[in-house]
């Protein structure tokens, strides 16, 4: 079976968690659903608009299959080189420059930004994950 070994966004505990099916999507400290996606991400909607300052700014919806959103806004820069600018897991934002927990960028959104133009990534989130890509 399946070892994931998680950590909560909002309170830093870690754990693992045993089996073949997604994560329950649930901090075991402190209940909070600010947890790594539980099982496939699935991009839902996306959005990209043109700043003032000639900048892009590209929005992602994603959903894991315990039909939490995640939602990433990125900046991108006029060559297209991208940064994660705002986050938010099940509706609560996250600083994505400062939290260590946020490893990685999952890979149906890295292709949903791609296809709007942004590549590549700058922040810790753009190593790859297969734990929770699509």
């Amino acid at each position: 079976m399946p070892v994931l070994s998680l950590r909560c966004y909002r309170c830093g505990a870690e754990y693992g968690y045993v089996g073949s099916e997604p994560h329950p999507a649930t901090c075991p400290s402190c209940r909070e659903s600010c947890v790594a996606p539980a099982g496939r991400l699935t991009v839902e909607e996306s959005a990209a608009w043109e700043r003032l300052d000639g900048r892009t700014t590209v929005w992602v919806r994603a959903t894991d299959e315990r039909a939490r959103p995640f939602e990433f806004e990125v900046t991108a820069d006029a060559h297209g080189g991208g940064e994660v600018a705002a986050l938010k897991v099940d509706g609560v934002s996250l600083d994505p420059s400062t939290d260590e927990a946020l490893e990685r960028v999952p890979r149906c959104v890295r292709e949903e930004l791609a296809r709007k133009g942004v590549t590549p990534l700058s922040m810790l989130a753009t190593r790859s994950s297969e734990r929770t890509s699509s």
